[in-house]
């Protein structure tokens, strides 16, 4: 197991955590109860810690900020190879979701909109940390909309190399009597915070501090500018109305590579393989040689 841990009064251990988490077969969460306690909540499954190490390292921004908004935080993240499972233990939120609200009370939708809208314009804001990377902070693949299952099919190691991942996507599938595709150029963009999944859920909002929270930071990371600007800008998305209530407080640049981001998004839905044949610079693996061709090379 691999992993960090923070003080809770009362944490479980390890093996409690994923003896809790075994029989669940219909979700990936868990409101852990503690006699006593305030209780936790457990998140499970893959390609999670990348989010914890971005959720951890946003907490820590917050807390040095009073305007933040609030982020739960992680009192331990680990992974073990026992169903190939990784596990994030953090803080309950016992604050309704905005969704809730946005349902119940319609009549506070323009607070919730503003207070939102506030909320994220503090992440695309927030400070990088000393060495950036492409995606989340620490490891894994970066969890955008614009990849196929909104996750990257690669751990690309630059901007570079995701540009060069897009613009193969776009040359390779524009049909041959097609104008030529306008590629992708993240070359004098700017790099900062995206976040990629901003729906009523993913907040929960209390009247009393009037505070927002943010949660599900698994689509949260750093990329050039059109990263940020594309979740914003796109059409397709479930909470349409609500998506676009934030774009217009928000207003953020739509930047040039947005149109191309979105051709190369809907040609990668139709790949078979996701790769593209890449590797994580963007650039054409070499191609193994057939097992007929090596023995004949060898006798």
């Amino acid at each position: 197991m691999t992993n960090s841990t923070a003080n809770h009064s009362s944490l479980p251990t390890r093996k409690e955590i994923i003896d809790a988490c075994a029989p669940l077969r219909r979700t990936n969460v868990l409101k852990y109860e503690i006699d006593g306690a305030r209780p936790l909540f457990i998140k499970f499954g893959s390609e999670l810690m990348g989010g914890a190490e971005t959720q951890k390292y946003l907490y820590e921004q917050s807390v040095r900020n009073p305007s933040a908004p609030r982020l739960p935080v992680v009192y331990d993240s680990f992974e073990t190879g026992r169903f190939g499972r990784e596990y994030i233990v953090m803080e309950y939120i016992e604050a309704p979701t905005v969704e809730y609200w946005l349902d119940k009370k319609p009549d506070m939708a323009e607070l919730l909109y503003d207070k939102v809208t506030e909320a994220v314009r503090w992440i695309l804001d927030c400070p990088l940390p000393a060495e950036p990377r492409f995606g989340p902070v620490g490891r894994g693949p970066a969890q955008h909309r614009v990849f196929p299952d909104q996750i990257a099919p690669l751990e690309f190691d630059s901007v570079e190399a995701v540009q060069r991942y897009l613009n193969t996507a776009l040359t390779r599938f524009t049909p041959k009597l097609a104008a030529r595709p306008t590629l992708v150029d993240f070359s004098n963009e700017e790099v900062c915070f995206y976040h990629s999944d901003i729906r009523p859920s993913n907040f929960h909002y209390d009247p009393e501090t009037q505070k927002v929270t943010i949660v599900d930071l698994q689509h949260v990371g750093m990329g050039p500018k059109s990263f940020a600007s594309y979740p914003l800008h796109a059409s397709h998305h479930n909470d349409r109305e609500f998506l676009q209530a934030i774009a217009t407080r928000i207003d953020y640049q739509r930047t040039d590579s947005i149109n191309g981001m979105g051709r190369a998004s809907g040609y990668l839905v139709m790949c078979s393989n996701p790769t593209l044949g890449l590797d994580q610079s963007g650039y054409p693996r070499p191609k193994t040689p057939s097992h007929s061709k090596t023995i004949a090379a060898t006798t």
